[in-house]
């Protein structure tokens, strides 16, 4: 858990998001294993500065799924604004796919290396939380198949993200992905459903 958590000083809140910022990227490029000194060397701050606000490699990482998620709410606060229902489901789809893909690389790691356990159950309530609220509305509004659970959205963006790694030549797949989130929009609307032949994957209380 992140360390003297309360409300920071404008200066002590620049220092918190440099070193998130440079963990997130030092994480990506070179696993859990890069050195604390090297995080604090490419954020500008002593390694004193960073094991006072986070003591562990794992606070590190909540706290950057914490800045994840705030991205998360405030891309569903965007998509609550648009009055169209199916237009605030596609833009949260959207705009969410591409926060996933501008941080394949971290996930990737982390996943590799803590799985389940690097995020806190609240973190993972709150992500469906989020992919409820959209989802919801635009179910009531008819604009998206009945049979979808929030679960379902989770699981839908991992598979975005696949398309988001270089494609089977090593190629960049930058300019290509959107194409496939477009594909599975259009699975999505109701006059496109077929019964499923599986139940959907529930998170399960704590």
């Amino acid at each position: 858990m992140e360390a003297n958590a309360r409300p920071l000083r404008a200066d002590a809140a620049r220092n918190r998001a440099r070193v998130l910022e440079a963990a997130r990227t030092a994480f990506a490029e070179a696993g859990l294993d890069v050195g604390v000194e090297e995080i604090a060397r490419r954020a500008g701050v002593g390694k004193g500065t960073l094991y006072r606000r986070f003591p562990t490699k794992e606070a590190l990482v909540r706290a950057i799924f914490e800045d994840i998620l705030e991205e998360i709410e405030l891309i569903v606060a965007s998509a609550e604004a648009e009055p169209d229902p199916w237009a605030a489901f596609a833009n949260y789809l959207s705009a969410t796919a591409r926060l996933q893909a501008s941080n394949q690389g971290f996930y990737d790691v982390v996943a590799q290396r803590l799985g389940a356990a690097a995020l806190s159950d609240d973190q993972r309530r709150r992500a469906m939380s989020a992919a409820a609220r959209i989802l919801e509305r635009a179910q009531r509004a008819n604009a998206v198949r009945a049979d979808l659970v929030p679960e379902d959205v989770q699981l839908m963006l991992r598979m975005v993200g696949a398309t988001t790694r270089p494609a089977m030549d090593g190629s960049s797949m930058d300019d290509h992905w959107p194409r496939y989130l477009g594909l599975l929009l259009d699975a999505l609307r109701p006059d496109s459903a077929t019964p499923l032949p599986a139940d959907p994957w529930v998170l399960k209380p704590p």
